[in-house]
Parts: C-alpha cells; structure tokens; sequence
C-alpha cells in the first residue's frame, strides 16, 4: 500500500512538472499578449495592487530611489524578464521540493537507521536549495514592476497570488520549526509534526499553483 501511494506521488509530481514546463510561459503569454500594441506612452495602473505600489507607485520606494528603467516601455520589458525567471525558478524549486517531501516523509515514518544515515543530510541540504530557489522565486515577483493592467475579476494570474500566500507562509514555518524542533527536546515530536505538516502543505499548495496557471485562464 506505501509502495502504490508513493508511485502515485511520484506521478502527480511528474504531470505537476511536464504542465509546468510545458505551460511555463502562461502569465508572461498573457501579459504579453495583452502588451504587443502598447502605446508609445502609458502610465501606470490604477488598480495597482498596495504592495506594488509601495515599490513602483509615483510615490515608491524605487522611484524615489531612482531604481529601475527610465521609462514605462523599459518597464514592462523587465517585468517580462522577471516573471520568465519567476516561473522557471518555480519550476526548479517545485522539483526540489518534490525530493525533500519524499525523503522527509519516508524519515518521519521510518524507523531504517541506515536509511536515516544516508538521506538525512541530504533531506537538509535539499531544505536549503530549495528556501534559497524558493525566495529568489518570490523575489522576482515581489519586485518585478506593475503590469499594464491589473484584472479585477478571478484568473490564473489573481489564482497564483491567492496560493502564493498560502505556500509563502509554509516554506517560511518549515526551517523556523525544524530549529526549535532541534532546540527544543521535550517538543521535538509535536514540533517536528508540525513541521512534516507545512512541508505538506508547501508542496502541495505550490503543485496546485502549478496546475492552476496551467488550466485556470
């Protein structure tokens, strides 16, 4: 029965990845598809989400410090840019990932010593990659400028910020856990249960999101 879930784990992973790889370019399609005529000058948009606008916003962080391309043209280029390295980071961390949950989940169930010896350093460096691919993901988001418009009513791109949110706040309790898990004797169990459960949660929450960008439009 362990056998078959973890094939059918290895296969979700699998069509997980082939969808993303084969549908990496969906939001910067669209985005793109959106901006093949824009116009010579075009400002910036007035339903900027708050974040955003604390950066790029006439009064944001960045334009005061006068980061960033010099006009709006520029702009959206790099936001392109950005987001092509977003998703292929994506890809490579949700791959990652793949790897640490399985090993993780195999530790916490096992009771194989050398199977703990062997894989365990590598489940932790794998932890490592994978936070480190995973904020430099974030980052090319969180910090790539404000698209040409933002769409009010739900779709794929308003779909991945809403999952973002919910993998974000996983992947920054997993290592937070895991130290006061190793700091902590008397809560090891809960707190290291607690950690097998946001890894979950990062893993699946970040596959769905794949999926979603895929299939939802």
């Amino acid at each position: 029965m362990n056998h078959l879930k973890i094939v059918n784990l290895k296969k979700i992973i699998m069509f997980s990845l082939f969808c993303s790889l084969l549908f990496s370019q969906s939001i910067v399609t669209q985005e793109s598809y959106d901006s093949r005529f824009t116009p010579p000058q075009i400002g910036l948009p007035e339903n900027m989400p708050y974040v955003k606008s604390l950066i790029w916003g006439e009064e944001g962080a960045f334009r005061k410090l006068n980061i960033g391309p010099e006009t709006r043209i520029e702009e959206l280029k790099l936001r392109r840019k950005m987001l092509q390295a977003h998703q292929w980071l994506g890809i490579v961390t949700l791959a990652g990932l793949a790897y640490q949950y399985d090993v993780g989940k195999k530790l916490y169930d096992g009771d194989d010593s050398d199977y703990w010896e062997s894989h365990y350093d590598k489940h932790k460096a794998m932890g490592y990659f994978t936070y480190m691919t995973y904020m430099s993901t974030a980052s090319m988001s969180f910090f790539s400028p404000p698209a040409r418009k933002y769409d009010n009513n739900m779709n794929s791109i308003k779909f991945h910020r809403r999952m973002a949110a919910l993998h974000f706040t996983a992947m920054m309790a997993q290592p937070f856990l895991a130290k006061k898990a190793v700091e902590n004797g008397k809560r090891y169990n809960e707190l290291m249960d607690a950690h097998l459960k946001a890894g979950t949660v990062a893993f699946f929450a970040l596959s769905l999101d794949a999926l979603g960008i895929t299939f939802f439009k």
